[in-house]
């Protein structure tokens, strides 16, 4: 393209699109509503807890391809560590504990196959529907599907659960890497992108929050920008946001909230066999995770906690991570409990039918988000890979890379 690319939103998806098109050599503005990139999806330091901690614990798997990438291009790899493909469970009901692997899967194959979508899997089926009877769900296919869908059981998508658990289990030990950020998200996934973006001649413009979009002209608080035949736009925005900016473009989607507790401890803990991360059942919390002597537990699909008070979450949550690791339940670490009420989209049939495509009314807009149409949950991946696809479409080059 000989225009110039605008691409509304600072987060993974707008900073994927932005890398792929300025290293194609387009000219390339990014515009974000607040102070800094990252979206959903960063580090701050939190002055309560005086340590460095991400908004949202994750992990990427070796599975996620675009989003490794996405992270080898910018230079984020080297502030990532692939860790051993072994996932640590406790049960706190009945201190059972035990490692799934590739080569230990607590599952027989009918179990296996069925999760992997075999031999059909009928579209309004749920997981809880297709997988609650069987003897692992409890111990395996109930936790994933809380942690990748953020849906309960009940709820989510048995065929979009089938294609996570094809892409995870069909690839062996390399699919099933667990990659950690041991400096935080942003060191690996924002800050790189950004001086990328700046090595590469892109514009950065903080603190400009859009107001309408038009063929035209893009409308933000402090400015209108006039828009030529030749410049597109990737609104890389949550859905919420967008229905102001470009009404009618999306449909209303039930969302899912997630919640984080961080606490701060008076030294570094240990997980099982060293593990970063360790998996709860029987739980209100579902993962531990851990960064120097700041241990993290993430809830997700929330709703139960979501509206209860932050004493009181902490005081949960943290009965239940001393439980496991061997530690005393009072008194309660210093901790931040962080609420994030719209976290990904609610993954059942009906909601999932509802995304968008990144194409809308006008040929020179187009649409980014990990809530964008795609076989991928609300993730990591899928934000980074509706990333791309919105600037090949900009673009209009198909074949658009990472990595040129």
């Amino acid at each position: 393209m000989t225009g110039t690319l605008h691409i509304v939103g600072a987060g993974l998806a707008g900073l994927a699109a932005a890398i792929a098109a300025a290293k194609a050599g387009t000219r390339v503005v990014l515009h974000e509503a607040a102070g800094h990139a990252g979206g959903r999806c960063r580090s701050f330091r939190d002055e309560k807890l005086d340590r460095v901690i991400d908004n949202g614990s994750h992990l990427v798997l070796g599975a996620n391809r675009t989003t490794l990438a996405y992270a080898r291009a910018i230079g984020g790899l080297e502030a990532m560590v692939a860790a051993e493909p072994c996932f640590p469970f406790v049960d706190l009901a009945t201190g059972a504990r035990w490692t799934v692997s590739p080569k230990r899967l607590p599952a027989g194959i009918g179990e296996i196959l069925s999760a992997l979508g075999l031999p059909w899997t009928r579209r309004d089926e749920t997981v809880a529907g297709r997988l609650g009877r069987s003897r692992s769900f409890t111990r395996l296919w109930q936790p994933m599907c809380e942690a990748i869908m953020n849906t309960a059981p009940e709820d989510a998508s048995a065929r979009m659960f089938a294609w996570t658990m094809r892409k995870a289990l069909l690839g062996g030990a390399v699919a099933l890497t667990p990659w950690t950020f041991p400096m935080g998200l942003s060191a690996a996934l924002v800050a790189p992108a950004l001086a990328t973006l700046g090595s590469f001649g892109a514009e950065i413009q903080f603190r400009r929050r859009l107001l309408a979009a038009a063929p035209d002209i893009l409308t933000f608080d402090t400015a209108e920008i006039g828009l030529t035949p030749e410049d597109r736009v990737i609104l890389a925005l949550p859905p919420w946001a967008l229905a102001t900016v470009l009404p009618g473009a999306c449909p209303h989607m039930p969302t899912r909230p997630i919640v984080n507790a961080h606490f701060r401890l008076d030294r570094p803990p240990r997980l099982p066999g060293d593990s970063p991360f360790l998996g709860l059942v029987n739980a209100a919390g579902h993962w531990l995770f851990l960064r120097g002597d700041v241990l993290s537990v993430t809830v997700s699909a929330a709703d139960a906690l979501a509206d209860r008070a932050n004493d009181d979450i902490a005081a949960l949550l943290w009965s239940e991570a001393a439980r496991a690791i061997g530690l005393p339940e009072h008194p309660v670490p210093m901790a931040r409990i962080m609420k994030e009420r719209r976290a990904t989209l609610a993954h059942d049939q009906t909601t999932i039918a509802r995304r968008p495509t990144p194409v809308t009314d006008i040929p020179s807009v187009f649409l980014a988000g990990d809530w964008i149409e795609s076989p991928w949950p609300c993730t990591i991946e899928a934000a980074i890979s509706s990333g791309l696809a919105a600037a090949r479409l900009a673009t209009g080059r198909p074949g658009l890379v990472f990595e040129q």
